[in-house]
Parts: C-alpha cells; sequence; structure tokens
C-alpha cells in the first residue's frame, strides 16, 4: 500500500497540500477581483454578480485543485517548481469555476434550498427580489440569476485555463482534458435528469443505470480529469495517464457513493446538505436501487409514495430512511466504497512511472475523500 511514511513525511505532504490550496485561493481571489472591476464598467449593479460567484466558491474543501495538483506531481515525479505549482493551482482555479457553475444550476434543477448551509443562490436572489420589492415573480427572478450566474462562471473558467502558459508545460494536452470535462460533466448532468425523469432506457436496470450517471456526472469533473489535467500538463506517458485513470474512476465513484449515504445518515453541519433531499428530489441513487431490490410490497409502497415528493410527510421520509437501513443497502454501498477504495490503492501501488510524493499524496486525498468507517450503517 502507498504510504506517506514517517510522521515528517505526512507533515510535509500536509503542509504541501495546503499551500496549494492557498495557491488556489489566492489566483480565485485575484481573478474575482478582476472580474469586478470589469463588470463596473457595464453598471455599477453587475459588479454585485462576484459576490454570488464568490459565495459559491467558499466553504469547499477544493477537492478538484487538490486531485489536480497531485496528478500532476505524480506524474512530474519529483517536488514541483514555482511555476509548476502555480500552472497546477491556476487549472485548479478554472476547474472550480466550473464547479460553481455546475451547482449553481444543480441547484435551480434539484430545487435546492440550501447550498454548504447557506441559502442557494436561486434563492438568495429570490429572497432579494422579495426585500427590494422588484417588479415580477421572485421565484422567475431567483432561477434567471443563477442561470446567468452559472453561465459567467463557465466563462471565466475558461478565459483562466486559457491565459496558463510555460516552456516545461504540455499545455495542449491539458486544455484537451479541461475542454472534455466540461463537455463530461454537462452531458452527465443531462443524464441525470433524463434517469430520475425515467427516460434513461438504453440501461434497463436501475443500478447499472445509476453507476452509468455517476460515471459521466461525477467521475469525470470531480476526480478523472483534475487528476488527468494535472498529469498531462506536467508530462505524463501514455501508462501512468492509463493507470491514473483507472485510479479515478474507482476513487470517484466511491466518492459519489459515499456522498449518497451522507444525504441519508450523514450529519447536516458537516455536509451543509439538508438529510433527505435526495428522497424528495427523488434521486435515483444506488442506494435507492439497493433500497428497492430488498423491500417487500408495503415498503415499496411507501417509497412509491414519498421519493420524489417535496411534500411528503417527515415521518414518511424517516420512515424511508430507516427502511435503507434495515435493508442493508446502506451497509452494502458503504462495503462498495471501501472495495473500491482499496482496489485503487492497489492501482496506484503497481502504476509505473508516478513519483512517490505524488503517489503519496493521491492516496492521502482519495482516503479523505472516501471515508466511510464513521457513518451508521
Amino acid at each position: 500500500m502507498v504510504s506517506a511514511g514517517t510522521a515528517a513525511d505526512r507533515d510535509h505532504l500536509r503542509d504541501l497540500d495546503a499551500h496549494v490550496v492557498d495557491r488556489v485561493g489566492r489566483v480565485l481571489r485575484t481573478e474575482l477581483a478582476a472580474r469586478r472591476e470589469e463588470l463596473r464598467t457595464v453598471a455599477p449593479e453587475t459588479a454585485l454578480l462576484v459576490d454570488g460567484v464568490q459565495g459559491y466558491l467558499e466553504g469547499g474543501k477544493l477537492l478538484r485543485p487538490r486531485f489536480c495538483f497531485w496528478g500532476g506531481v505524480a506524474a512530474l515525479g519529483r517536488h514541483p517548481e514555482d511555476e509548476e505549482t502555480e500552472a497546477l493551482a491556476r487549472y485548479g482555479a478554472a476547474i472550480e469555476l466550473v464547479q460553481a457553475a455546475a451547482l449553481m444550476h444543480d441547484d435551480v434543477i434539484d430545487h435546492s434550498p440550501t447550498r454548504r448551509g447557506r441559502p442557494a443562490m436561486h434563492v438568495a436572489a429570490a429572497e432579494r427580489h422579495r426585500r427590494e420589492a422588484l417588479s415580477g415573480d421572485p421565484e422567475d427572478f431567483g432561477v434567471a440569476v443563477a442561470i446567468v450566474l452559472g453561465d459567467l462562471a463557465l466563462s471565466w473558467s475558461e478565459q483562466l485555463a486559457s491565459g496558463i502558459d510555460g516552456e516545461s508545460l504540455d499545455t495542449s494536452r491539458a486544455r484537451g482534458e479541461f475542454d472534455r470535462l466540461r463537455t463530461e460533466v454537462m452531458s452527465g448532468q443531462y443524464l441525470d435528469i433524463l434517469h430520475q425523469a425515467g427516460g434513461f432506457t438504453s440501461t434497463a436496470d436501475a443500478e447499472r443505470a445509476a453507476l452509468e450517471v455517476i460515471h459521466w456526472k461525477t467521475v469525470p469533473y470531480t476526480v478523472l480529469r483534475p487528476v488527468r489535467i494535472g498529469a498531462a500538463l506536467l508530462g505524463a506517458g501514455p501508462g501512468a495517464l492509463e493507470a491514473l485513470s483507472r485510479w479515478s474512476i474507482e476513487i470517484g465513484t466511491a466518492f459519489q457513493l459515499r456522498d449518497d449515504l451522507l444525504s441519508v445518515v450523514g450529519d447536516t453541519d458537516q455536509t451543509g446538505k439538508p438529510i433527505g433531499g435526495d428522497i424528495e428530489e427523488g434521486k435515483r441513487t444506488v442506494l435507492l436501487a439497493r433500497t428497492l431490490a430488498g423491500a417487500d410490497r408495503a415498503q415499496r409502497e411507501l417509497l412509491e409514495r414519498t421519493v420524489g415528493r417535496t411534500d411528503a410527510p417527515a415521518s414518511d421520509v424517516a420512515a424511508v430512511h430507516e427502511l435503507m437501513l434495515r435493508t442493508g443497502a446502506v451497509a452494502s454501498v458503504s462495503e462498495e466504497v471501501q472495495e473500491r477504495a482499496a482496489r485503487a490503492a492497489q492501482i496506484l501501488d503497481r502504476a509505473e512511472g508516478l513519483g512517490e510524493e505524488g503517489r503519496a499524496g493521491l492516496a492521502a486525498l482519495a482516503a479523505q475523500a472516501t471515508e466511510v468507517a464513521s457513518l451508521p450503517s
């Protein structure tokens, strides 16, 4: 198994990880300050758009920029120079802007009231509409603002990625990976919408369909493309990229399965997500598929009258939570998270052409992203 080695080695990895988080934060602050000045030339009101984007960049763990950084360090095979770290941080910041855009749009699609413990963008904008007594419908205004802000964040991500350059960097390959990231996350979002509506018919099995959505919606922009962007930028060979891709698919899938568990057995104070949100939204997750498979007729009736209903009684939502535990669905999904994390660790151990520092950094980050031991089962 990949190990961080001694206590000093672990401290070094933590310090380097914290350093890149700080670098990404500085890049984002600088970019947003420049965008604020640019928007002021349009109208005083448009400068406030930056605040909305900034709100979606705060409070996250910056997993995607960190995967990008450690993928690059692993491919590089040595400690990165300052120019290399800066380039990785800038790509990480561009990925975070894609993430912000996806979250704003996702909250509208899912009718989510909150994001990381705060009102979602469309909700906050609707509240502003009411507070300022603007004309028209507050909800329509909120949705429109969230769509515009998401599009704006995507535009800024493109501009930021386009400005990354350096003699030692393979910017062409990295840019290709970044372009695929954006295409895949939007395609995956569409599959998710279609799946919830019962229209994803090319994959008939409910669990396989849920895994297919994960493969295209979550895996590419959470782990796979960030890792490949960093690795490609710093010259990864075909063998290293192939191994990192297989590792990323396992970790990205495990990450989403864990996220599905958090919607049922997580801590709202820690996740910032309302417990039961996936049930009310009718998310067709692997967890739900396994619950359905283990349910009897009466339990299926409970699921049918509760899942996908925002007005479902709290007692029914709680009963669905209990059913997910009682059928063993929660335990089996938790076990799969651990199995996928173990397979990923083996892939990373055996991968050739990767440096030990980057390998250890990826392993440590994967452990954070797939931890389920503390969750009830």
